[in-house]
């Protein structure tokens, strides 16, 4: 009896602590309440609402009996407890959800496929997030990231069967030849949520090695050419970006062999561009394009000037004239608050009517006058080496002559250091040993410090712009430097390795990563605009991702049949991680997205 009365006292105890708790994380009063039903009494958590302007008791939660309810406070809270990463791929799935991404893609299939339940796009979108989070091969998609995150809770739907060979299925679906189309109807969606400016683009290539071995000739985009990251033993593809200005998202890009040159590559898209953004915007009088030095040729130059606003480099070396007048009328101009000295004319070049404007970069001259510094230290090195050589005669070999010295140190100093920088003698001995003598030419060297280094020189044809606009606008070309940089770390959206090797496997490959860039860039604009985020975009990615979410899974009693009960919750965070989370939005749990990833709409 003192047993009975004491299991009745915890019970009441028990109910009346969790009927405590309801009452804190609802926004109305609750209470407990009881029922009987074929003679057995339940209790509940009740609230009162008013339906249809009459109070009505609305059932917030059933406890069961009293002896069920005792045995669960006896068991505790759940049993099982998982943990998965939540945050980057939430928000990714949200942005891909506003921007139609999976619609946009499945319309422009020629034929529809479903492969485990999923659509072309829903297969591509899932490929990119992953890209995005944590680049891996489609084998290891599943086990070496997808089942530690909360995916299969998003997408309600088991994902253990997307392997190497179900991407590869999806991705020879879809044609290189709809990319474009794709593409363009993506940037039209920007557009029209507000989301894109099209006032400047800014234009640039960069190139990828791969490891394609050398033998296989299924692959043509793979080419052996000057690759950006000094690995020319590797073949390589290029890639031509076009990105915003201001919100630096991408809006065009082009897989091209590697072995052709940026300019090559610029010509043959130049016509390609100018359809996709009359097409989108009607007119290209409000467009500016903003491109590099190696994009430049007379031929070109003029084509360009014709069709369309922009903003170019030229190099130095082919306009003395220009920067010897230029230094004799420098003014200090503000650009973002900083004065430059620079020199503004308006001329003709290349029988083309352009404003010109020469300019002091600093940080140039300064990398200059270092790079040179450095080059005269590794020159000094090996003639210091040559002039202890010659000393002494040959004992074998080719007979030592003053002339093939001659042409050896001429070759040598003209391979590191500008013309007339070093100056140098040479003087013949006894039969074939010679005393070297050289020295920089201080002078010389002063000249190049104080006229020379630093110089840039920018053409336009928005005559009405100010100088601080040019200026500006070209210094905005460090985005697009931004993104090659974010595209090529190895932790999040890396291109390479591409683990592709034929040309359209490698063209899709390059349009998923395109689409993990959108979905990171928006993600890390709506960052920095929401929560004042300042880091880069990968340190947002790896904080969304230890933003992590929690299955409680409370285990049957083993007299009752039904299902395991499982509740969501987001885990305790540091308080930076927890002001990132409600800025983003995480913290009203979304239990499905409503992205159609099984259904051709």
């Amino acid at each position: 009896m003192h047993n009975k009365e004491e299991s009745a006292t915890h019970v009441k105890r028990d109910l009346t602590i969790t009927a405590f708790w309801c009452m804190m994380y609802t926004l109305n009063m609750a209470t407990i309440q009881k029922r009987k039903c074929r003679g057995h009494t339940y209790w509940s958590i009740v609230e009162s609402r008013r339906v249809n302007g009459k109070p009505r008791p609305v059932i917030l939660e059933y406890l069961g009996t009293a002896k069920s309810l005792l045995e669960r406070l006896a068991e505790g809270i759940p049993q099982k407890v998982r943990s998965y990463s939540h945050g980057a791929l939430a928000v990714m799935l949200n942005i891909a959800e506003e921007l139609r991404i999976v619609q946009t893609i499945n319309k422009h299939l020629p034929h529809r496929q479903l492969r485990d339940g999923f659509t072309v796009g829903g297969s591509l979108l899932l490929a990119a997030i992953g890209r995005a989070c944590q680049p891996t091969s489609k084998r290891n998609w599943f086990g070496g990231w997808a089942r530690y995150t909360s995916l299969s809770y998003l997408l309600k739907r088991s994902l253990n069967k997307l392997d190497s060979q179900h991407f590869w299925d999806q991705m020879d679906a879809l044609p290189p030849r709809v990319i474009p189309l794709i593409e363009e109807d993506l940037v039209n969606i920007l557009i029209e949520k507000g989301q894109l400016t099209l006032d400047t683009l800014l234009c640039d290539t960069t190139n990828f090695f791969t490891y394609i071995d050398s033998a296989n000739e299924r692959c043509t985009l793979c080419q052996r050419g000057r690759n950006k990251q000094k690995r020319a033993d590797l073949r390589q593809f290029g890639l031509l970006l076009l990105i915003s200005r201001k919100e630096q998202l991408p809006l065009f890009h082009k897989l091209y062999q590697g072995n052709l040159s940026d300019r090559t590559i610029f010509k043959e898209q130049f016509k390609e561009i100018l359809t996709r953004f009359k097409a989108i915007s009607g007119s290209l009088e409000e467009i500016t394009l903003i491109f590099d030095g190696g994009n430049n040729s007379k031929k070109m130059l003029k084509k360009v000037d014709t069709d369309i606003h922009f903003v170019g480099v030229l190099s130095p070396s082919h306009h003395k004239s220009l920067i010897k007048e230029a230094n004799e009328y420098m003014r200090s101009v503000s650009v973002n608050g900083n004065p430059i000295k620079g020199y503004r004319v308006r001329t003709e070049i290349w029988q083309l009517d352009l404003t010109v404007i020469v300019y002091i970069s600093e940080k140039l001259r300064s990398g200059q006058i270092r790079g040179t510094e450095q080059s005269i230290q590794k020159l000094f090195s090996k003639l210091n080496q040559l002039r202890e050589q010659i000393k002494t005669p040959p004992k074998r070999g080719r007979k030592r002559t003053q002339k093939s010295l001659e042409d050896k140190i001429t070759s040598l100093i003209a391979s590191y250091t500008p013309k007339g920088l070093i100056q140098w003698n040479l003087r013949h001995l006894t039969e074939e040993t010679f005393e070297l003598d050289f020295w920089i030419d201080e002078e010389q060297f002063a000249f190049l410090k104080e006229r020379w280094f630093g110089r840039r020189i920018l053409i336009t044809n928005r005559h009405e712009w100010t100088t601080e606009e040019i200026i500006s606008a070209y210094h905005s070309q460090s985005h697009l430097e931004r993104a090659f940089k974010t595209i090529k770390n190895p932790f999040h959206l890396a291109y390479t390795p591409q683990y592709h090797w034929t040309d359209q496997k490698i063209e899709v490959h390059g349009f998923i990563c395109l689409l993990a860039f959108l979905l990171s860039m928006i993600a890390y604009r709506r960052a920095q605009e929401n929560a004042h985020f300042k880091g880069s975009p990968h340190t947002l990615i790896e904080k969304l991702s230890r933003i992590r979410i929690a299955t409680f899974i409370e285990t049957q009693s083993k007299k009752t049949k039904g299902r395991y009960k499982t509740t969501y919750r987001l885990e305790e965070m540091d308080q930076d991680l927890s002001a990132l989370a409600k800025d983003m939005e995480l913290t009203k749990l979304k239990r499905k997205t409503n992205i159609p990833f099984s259904v051709y709409n």
